[in-house]
């Protein structure tokens, strides 16, 4: 169940389903320890007290462990794109809205970040806030009302939490600051970790799956695509890079709000011997 997913349910909803089944396992094992739990799971533990209120009220009211799934990766892999769209920055403009900074506390601030930042500029932490909100509501409007969960604030400290442990969000305290502020450092998220990875592929496997079945019976918007190639070994990371760059490209091309909904899930590595 750990490491799986569980045999029960929707098998589209069971890495997510199967991540909090995991927290909740090794909180009974745990003697209810919410501190060990944490940190054996990295999670917040205010994360772990709202996922077991969560599991035992379904368990006292006799009802599917499905229904924990709350599709937490879509959340986080729509954050970079929300944040471009909503809090856009040009070259020449201030990053930091409504706070000025001296040329040392300019300095300061930059030092802690990469030089290659995406076009976003930077939130205090109620606008970091207000854009999970509205990742949630944005995501949560494709579900039938009964699916729907309200923001907690645990898990808010959740996204948050992720979001800062993939890199693609950098936390910045700076004394001269009162609040903290938040970067965006990448345009896309990975999970980090091996067990957060975990979840993310059987998810990504499952999904595969259905969209091999669609191609079976020959449905008019899948599409199978399978490229075998040979790469010279210094050229491997710069063409994975431009790929991924050219994928998202003829993404925003193409997307349109209130369109036909469509995804593309790609995997690209090393040709094992008869790979075809």
């Amino acid at each position: 169940m750990k490491l799986g997913g569980h045999r029960y349910g929707s098998f589209l909803e069971a890495a997510n389903t199967a991540a909090k089944l995991a927290i909740y396992s090794s909180y009974l094992e745990q003697g209810h320890n919410v501190r060990k739990t944490s940190f054996l799971h990295h999670v917040e533990p205010k994360r772990v007290r709202a996922i077991v209120k969560e599991v035992e009220a379904l368990k006292a009211d006799g009802k599917s462990l499905t229904s924990l799934s709350d599709q937490e990766p879509y959340y986080l892999i729509g954050l970079p794109f929300l944040w471009q769209e909503k809090y856009p920055w040009e070259a020449g403009q201030c990053r930091l809205n409504n706070h000025y900074l001296s040329a040392k506390e300019h300095e300061a601030l930059y030092e802690q970040l990469p030089a290659d930042l995406p076009s976003a500029r930077f939130l205090d932490m109620l606008e970091f806030l207000d854009l999970i909100q509205l990742l949630h509501e944005k995501s949560q409007a494709e579900y039938p009302p009964s699916r729907q969960m309200p923001l907690s604030d645990a898990l808010t400290e959740h996204i948050k939490f992720r979001l800062l442990h993939s890199g693609t969000v950098t936390q910045v305290d700076i004394p001269f600051l009162s609040i903290p502020i938040f970067a965006l450092t990448r345009t896309h998220y990975a999970p980090k970790g091996q067990q957060e990875r975990v979840f993310t592929m059987i998810d990504d496997l499952a999904r595969f799956g259905k969209l091999m079945q669609d191609w079976v019976v020959e449905q008019p918007d899948v599409l199978r695509g399978l490229e075998v190639f040979d790469v010279a070994p210094e050229q491997r990371e710069k063409a994975l890079a431009e790929l991924d760059t050219m994928l998202k490209a003829w993404a925003d091309k193409y997307h349109q709000e209130g369109g036909h909904p469509m995804i593309l899930q790609l995997a690209a590595g090393t040709r094992e011997p008869g790979d075809a």
